[in-house]
Formats: structure tokens, C-alpha cells, sequence
């Protein structure tokens, strides 16, 4: 029987959803029924005020005021650990999707987040296994110190340690230089590391004419950004947005720069919806720490997946809107062929949201480019795995010629 028919399924999740105080936490003010909606019909679970109280294998009369549905394919993948809430609701990756109350949903996203990761573990037996996690950070004992330079009348932060070849670095969407913090400390005992805060970010201005609503607009800016360093053919590396972002800057100058890492980079990512970057709006906090807390990989030890939700979830609504606006409707696919500079494309195989197919597209279109991946690692490699990011980046950086200060 398929499990989503099945009234002792049901009973099962029901106690699992009421053991888990993070669901619990997050549905402590939540009241309605939630449909789940498949193949053999539609169950219901009910919920008041942080407690599941009832579930209907067969649903109810009345319906629910939120509704997820898809084929019983997909719902199994849900079931197996495959995909998640996110992954299962976005554009081209997933085929789950939402009715009924769709803000709702949204407003309660930790709710219905939690909600699909209870599922994968219902009739499970609970592990003592100890997880294998990935290692710290080496400290180079460098000192970090923080700058100030306005650029096109908006001042800008960035932090910087080391000496050497210069080595900059451009940040995920809703995030800023504390992304880089092990970066400067790993690398910089031989390259001069500079991390930015984009326009609109922590301690960087925002522009007179809002949040930047392209990765165009970022890599002009970048670019002024760079020459008023007086940076002579540094290494680029970004993540994410940043990771798009170089390639853009390096098809931009082909000649400028002496490499390119791009950290959970492509050239074509248009994977998110109208309707979710309207609801950062509304609720950006907890859609933007639910979400990049599904794309941690499993070797990210807590502290480090705390990290990544709390740096994440600093930015106001309005910024990430505009990140991942210029995130969706980026594609250079055209373009990316005119690099010359040596490209690495780095990715956590634990990043479902740049699939390693996506990263070899991208890899086919920039001649000589080469691809690295991280095990048990997320779409945040140098917070979730500092180590073993670093010493991959460096290998990378001494193959392609790029300097080391002396020592």
C-alpha cells in the first residue's frame, strides 16, 4: 500500500510530528488542516496550536486550507529523503505544488519545512551511529582588518588579511563577508584575501536607487570596485549569486584576472519563482533560514549549520529580493565561452539546488574549465567546510600560477 493510503502511516507521523520540539516550536501558533494530495486520492493532517491532532488517510469533507499535491512518484521521493519542501516546489527541479491558501503555506514555512522532513522519518529506526563531520578551519594568524571606500557615492565595506597576490571574494545572495571569515583566516598565510559586503549588505551602503536587481548591476559595480583597489589581475571567487557572478565578470574582462573559482556557480539558474521572491517580502526571515538550512550537507557539523541560517537570515527582505531576483534571471549562457582565465567550478554534492549537471553544462561551455566536489557538503562549501574548501581552492590557485607571498 502506498504509504500516503495508509491510516497507520498516518497514526506514525502523527507521533513523530508531536516528538519533534523544532516542528512543535514552529507550529505554536498554527491552527488549519494541511492536504496532501496524490495518486490514490488526498489525506489530511489536522493541527492545532502546535500539536498534530488528527490525521485522515482519505482526507476530509471540508477539504484544508493548504494544499500540496503531485504524483506518487514524487511524494516517494519525499518519503525516501530524495527532495525536499524546497526542492519539491521549485521550477524545474521539483513536481509537488501548491493550492489553496499559497501564502498561508508561505507565512508557516518553517511549519510545512519541517513538516516534509518529518515524513523521511517515520518507521525509520533512530541511528547512534556518530556522524563523520568535516573538519575546521586552519587559522593563518594573519590579522583581518576592515576598510571603508565609496564606490559610485555608496560606501562600501570589506575586510582583508595577508599579503601576496590578491584574492577577492563575492558573497551568496542575503549574505556578506562574515560568509568568507574562514577563507580570510585559511589563505591568507599566502595571498592578500579581501572579502566585500555588496551595496545594501551588513556594512555597505544601500543604493540610493534600492537593492541591485541584476548580477549585471553587481558586476559594473565590482569592476569600479576593483580598479579603485588598484587590484592588478587578482583570483575571483564567488558563491552562489558570487559564484554566477564571476563568471560574468570573467567573460566581462577576459584578460583581468589571473582565476576563477565559482563556488555553487552556473551559468543559467532559473530556478526561482515570482511568487517566492514575493514572499520574501513578507516573510524573508524564516524563508531564507528554512531554506538554506535544506541545502546544509550532512558532514556540516551544527555550529557550522547554525551559521549558515543565522548569517543567512540577516539581511532585510527587500535585499534578498533583489539577490535572488538577479540569482533567477541570470543566464549567460552565451557568453561564459569568452573566459581566459583558468575556471574551477566547486560544488557540495549535498547541493540540490546546483546539480552536478548543471555545473557540467556550465563546465562545457568555458574551455579548459575544471569541476570540484566536496563530499557532505551544502551550497555554503567555506562556512560548512572550511578545510577542505580551502585547501582545494589552493591547489587550484598554485596550479594556475596564481603568486604566493613569500614566507
Amino acid at each position: 500500500m502506498f504509504k500516503l493510503s495508509d491510516p497507520a502511516w498516518w497514526a506514525r507521523y502523527v507521533e513523530e510530528l508531536n516528538a519533534d520540539t523544532h516542528w512543535t516550536k514552529a507550529a505554536k501558533y498554527f491552527s488549519g488542516q494541511i492536504q496532501f494530495t496524490h495518486d490514490k486520492g488526498h489525506s489530511t493532517l489536522a493541527v492545532v496550536g502546535g500539536r498534530a491532532v488528527a490525521a485522515f488517510a482519505e482526507g476530509i469533507p471540508l477539504g484544508a486550507e493548504i494544499e500540496v499535491g503531485g504524483p506518487n512518484e514524487e511524494w516517494q521521493r519525499v518519503l525516501d529523503g530524495k527532495i525536499d519542501w524546497f526542492e519539491a516546489l521549485s521550477p524545474g527541479l521539483g513536481r509537488l505544488a501548491l493550492s489553496g491558501n499559497t501564502v498561508a503555506a508561505w507565512r508557516y514555512v518553517d511549519v510545512m519545512a519541517r513538516a516534509f522532513d518529518a515524513m523521511k522519518r517515520v518507521g525509520k529506526p533512530k541511528s547512534n551511529e556518530v556522524p563523520s563531520y568535516s573538519p575546521p578551519g586552519k587559522v593563518s594568524g594573519k590579522e583581518i582588518s576592515g576598510h571603508y571606500v565609496v564606490v559610485d557615492g555608496i560606501r562600501v565595506y570589506y575586510e582583508e588579511a595577508g599579503e601576496g597576490a590578491p584574492i577577492i571574494c563575492f558573497h551568496a545572495a542575503s549574505q556578506d563577508t562574515l560568509m568568507y571569515r574562514h577563507v580570510l583566516e585559511g589563505l591568507s598565510d599566502s595571498y592578500r584575501v579581501i572579502a566585500v559586503d555588496a551595496p545594501g549588505h551588513s556594512k555597505s551602503e544601500l543604493p540610493a536607487e534600492g537593492p541591485f536587481q541584476s548580477l549585471t548591476r553587481h558586476a559594473e559595480f565590482n569592476e569600479k570596485l576593483m580598479d579603485k583597489l588598484g587590484l592588478v589581475k587578482p583570483a575571483i571567487i564567488g558563491c552562489s549569486m558570487g559564484g554566477n557572478l564571476v563568471l560574468e565578470l570573467g567573460a566581462r574582462r577576459p584578460d583581468a584576472y589571473s582565476a576563477i573559482v565559482s563556488a555553487e556557480g552556473a551559468d543559467y539558474t532559473p530556478t526561482v519563482s515570482e511568487f517566492f521572491l514575493d514572499m520574501l517580502l513578507m516573510n524573508g526571515t524564516d524563508i531564507i533560514g528554512a531554506w538554506s538550512r535544506s541545502m546544509t550537507g550532512n558532514r556540516t557539523p551544527p555550529d557550522r549549520a547554525r551559521d549558515v541560517v543565522w548569517q543567512i537570515s540577516r539581511t532585510t527582505p527587500e535585499v534578498m529580493r533583489g539577490d535572488l531576483t538577479g540569482y533567477g534571471n541570470f543566464d549567460k549562457r552565451d557568453e561564459v565561452g569568452k573566459i581566459k582565465a583558468p575556471v574551477m567550478l566547486l560544488r557540495g554534492d549535498a547541493d540540490w539546488l546546483v546539480f552536478q549537471s548543471k555545473v557540467e553544462e556550465t563546465a562545457s561551455r568555458i574551455p579548459g574549465s575544471e569541476i570540484a566536489v566536496l563530499a557532505g557538503t551544502g551550497h555554503y562549501p567555506m562556512t560548512e567546510n572550511p578545510l577542505e574548501f580551502c585547501e582545494t581552492v589552493r591547489a587550484f590557485f598554485e596550479k594556475a600560477g596564481v603568486s604566493k607571498a613569500s614566507r
